[in-house]
């Protein structure tokens, strides 16, 4: 991280999500720190910073995401100006329950939120409901002067849904460092002339979302490659095993005979075991028989392994959304 960016900002740093370990070592290099707090999911990359550091749920909370909460509460109540590192996954990996609800209440609503389909706003929007940290209310607890640096992994400009803003209520509570239009212009560049850049960020239905990315295949020149991001919302059905990127390449697949990829940027798409998928460019768009009723039961994994290359990395330790490339030969 560029010391021009962290220059005269607090010294005693927490660091909240997916990306904290590597948030916390960037300051590190720019700064010198004298606390640091981190909380992340499992699986992530821990900071090579010496730091305290708690490891919560994600995307589910776990009773280590309420152990974390009270740690953060009683670090922020021991410093007094606090530099905060907010990244994506931040929400089920550290939090307070707000009174009166009890922390299984809070988990389960977490639960019930994830498998419905709803867009993350509204998602944030109940959890922020039940939370004693988010929607800001964490930044009360600073006694002296707060920064917030977001790395984002939300539609642009929603600083306020990442980590469902423990210390941001409004845009001018925070300083976005990175988002889903950051991965898509650094793709861009790598890919160069040929890039087609699709600037806004894909959300809504995942369905919707495979049928425009398809017809914009089709709209390619040849040798163009569309570059493009975001985060459709999928509603889980069923006890299937899948995520958002092998889903879109199942139905983007039925759709368009096209070259593609759908990844992850965090290297985890939902409880495929994947990174994303690469589908090869087919003869004609086809699926094999049953194609629909895995979907129906959110088993698209199956599915697209049939039909494409599972990409199989680590947690990458980044979070800003996902990635897709659509090539025309």
């Amino acid at each position: 991280m560029r010391a021009r960016v962290v220059a005269g900002m607090p010294r005693d740093v927490v660091a909240i999500g997916k990306c904290a370990g590597g948030l916390v070592d960037g300051v590190a290099s720019a700064i010198e720190i004298h606390d640091a707090f981190v909380a992340i999911p499992e699986g992530y990359r821990l900071p090579r910073t010496r730091a305290e550091v708690h490891v919560g749920g994600h995307p589910f909370m776990t009773p280590a995401s309420f152990a974390a909460g009270s740690a953060l509460l009683a670090f922020v109540a021991a410093h007094r100006d606090v530099l905060f590192l907010i990244s994506g996954g931040g929400s089920a990996c550290v939090e307070v329950a707000l009174a009166p609800f009890t922390d299984d209440e809070v988990a389960e609503a977490n639960a019930r939120l994830i498998a419905s389909g709803l867009p993350i706003g509204a998602i944030n929007a109940g959890r922020r409901r039940r939370s004693a940290i988010k929607g800001g209310r964490l930044r009360a607890h600073v006694r002296g002067r707060a920064v917030t640096l977001v790395y984002s992994d939300v539609a642009t400009g929603a600083l306020a849904d990442v980590a469902s803003g423990p210390t941001v209520t409004g845009p001018d509570d925070a300083i976005l460092i990175a988002d889903n239009s950051t991965l898509v212009r650094a793709a861009a560049q790598i890919i160069g002339e040929r890039a087609v850049v699709l600037d806004a960020q894909i959300e809504g239905d995942v369905a919707e979302a495979a049928a425009m990315l398809a017809a914009r295949a089709a709209a390619l020149a040849p040798g163009q490659i569309l570059v493009a991001g975001g985060e459709p919302t999928v509603a889980i059905h069923g006890g299937g095993r899948g995520g958002r990127c092998s889903e879109l390449a199942v139905r983007f697949a039925a759709q368009s005979p096209c070259e593609a990829l759908f990844g992850s940027s965090d290297g985890v798409d939902g409880n495929s075991g994947a990174a994303g998928i690469a589908l090869p460019r087919r003869g004609k768009a086809g699926l094999p028989d049953g194609w629909e009723a895995a979907l129906a039961v959110s088993d698209s994994y199956r599915i697209a392994a049939q039909v494409g290359e599972p990409i199989m990395i680590a947690p990458t330790g980044n979070n800003l959304r996902d990635l897709f490339l659509v090539a025309r030969d």
